[in-house]
């Protein structure tokens, strides 16, 4: 059979191609510079989100000072279970983060 080394040939130099092509990692780079954009507007809003934290915690006795008359007036349930001004604003300042993040999260 003649035709038995051509078909060895063609198989090594297909198998050969194959293996240059798993190794090429130009799909790899194709997405990693697809993905700087997103990587880079998540930097942005990160960095944002840090100096918009930093705004919030100098403005955080401000808060706590602004809801103590309006605590000092309470229900009596929440000054029976003994929640400070400073909690209730730490719980206020926690919840405008979680609703960010979940904001966030739908955007990325």
């Amino acid at each position: 059979m003649s035709s038995d080394p051509v078909e060895d040939i063609l198989k090594s130099d297909f198998d050969a191609l194959a293996d240059r092509l798993t190794r090429d990692r130009f799909a790899e780079r194709v997405l990693f510079k697809l993905g700087a954009r997103q990587r880079a507007r998540l930097g942005v809003v990160a960095f944002a989100g840090g100096i918009g934290a930093a705004f919030a915690a100098t403005q955080f006795t401000g808060v706590v000072s602004a809801l103590a008359p309006a605590l000092g007036n309470a229900a009596p349930e929440i000054a029976s279970a003994g929640l400070s001004p400073h909690l209730i604003a730490a719980l206020m300042l926690a919840g405008a983060l979680t609703a960010t993040a979940l904001v966030l999260r739908q955007d990325f």
